[in-house]
């Protein structure tokens, strides 16, 4: 396996006790780099800085209360947010035995995994994925069968972990996983993307919880299939419901001139997640929803940008 993983294929050379370790030394003092940041990020245990509410009870229940089992298998939990596994439980349930180096290529089919990893590094990820009966690895026979919950079941640290991908398995449960991000949201709301379209308006209007919002913030670039006169209208029309709720909503510009940025992030007060194009959602395109380490200088790309009219 190549020295340096960047993503979440990094879980292979990271094990149980190395995450819960780390999680030890964030609490008492320390700071999480590299791979490790990463890793604890998009499994929800670690945002802005220190322990999400999830990391924190995970510091509790292991090191505080010494369930350790328990612990573990909370640990499990999370680490099934992680793209590796995301691939394995969504293409491969119901499947039955599946040989190891038929999991190994669909790993690296999805690019999950970095180029030239071999069976012999996935083996500590079963066996730690056997142990929490994520999947059943069979050492003798050398196959993996995933039994894994249902996709839609509550994951770990529900509030602060709700990362998951997009695939074209499991059509409705994209759109599930995308209205899980937007009822958490609170505060001044923001979803910017070069390329927003409207149906991103219907999602908010429905699942946004208004007793918890101030304001929203749409921020696009400036694409001509984007300020179309239909959109506009659309957004008129997203803006007088919220004021019937005594809440602002703002869609501003930021020019190809100015714009530095490509991605594309939904974000409320306390949490910031990286998205897909949300038409992906809807063609069913395999992406995925994740929480973010750094917060976008969103209140900067604001400034610059100018309103639409």
């Amino acid at each position: 396996m190549p020295e340096e993983e960047v993503g979440d294929g990094a879980i292979l050379r990271i094990s149980a006790d190395d995450i819960l370790t780390e999680i030890r030394n964030i609490a008492l003092s320390g700071s999480p780099t590299g791979a490790m940041k990463h890793i604890l990020a998009r499994c929800g245990l670690f945002v802005d800085k220190d322990l999400s509410e999830a990391g924190t009870a995970l510091f509790k229940l292991h090191w505080v209360l010494g369930r350790h089992n328990e612990a573990h298998k909370s640990l499990g939990s999370a680490i099934r947010q992680l793209n590796p596994i995301q691939v394995m439980e969504q293409e491969l349930r119901g499947l039955g035995p599946i040989p190891e180096s038929g999991v190994l290529d669909l790993l690296l089919q999805h690019k999950s995994v970095p180029p030239g990893t071999g069976v012999e590094d996935l083996r500590r990820l079963f066996n730690w994925l056997n142990q929490v009966d994520i999947i059943a690895y069979s050492k003798k026979m050398k196959t993996v069968r995933v039994l894994a919950p249902s996709p839609d079941a509550p994951l770990a640290g529900e509030i602060d972990a709700i990362a998951a991908m997009i695939s074209p398995r499991t059509p409705f449960l994209n759109v599930v996983r995308l209205r899980r991000v937007i009822r958490t949201l609170d505060g001044i709301v923001w979803w910017a993307d070069p390329h927003f379209q409207v149906r991103g308006l219907e999602e908010l209007a429905e699942e946004l919880d208004f007793t918890h919002v101030k304001e929203v913030r749409i921020l696009s670039g400036d694409a001509e299939n984007v300020l179309t006169e239909r959109s506009m209208k659309d957004f008129r029309r997203f803006q007088a419901q919220l004021e019937l709720k005594s809440i602002e909503s703002f869609w501003r510009v930021d020019t190809r001139k100015t714009r530095d940025w490509h991605d594309r992030w939904l974000a409320g007060g306390k949490s910031t997640w990286n998205i897909p194009p949300i038409n992906t959602l809807f063609k069913n395109d395999y992406s995925e929803i994740y929480p973010c380490v750094e917060r976008p200088p969103f209140d900067e790309w604001w400034s610059r940008s100018v309103e639409r009219q």
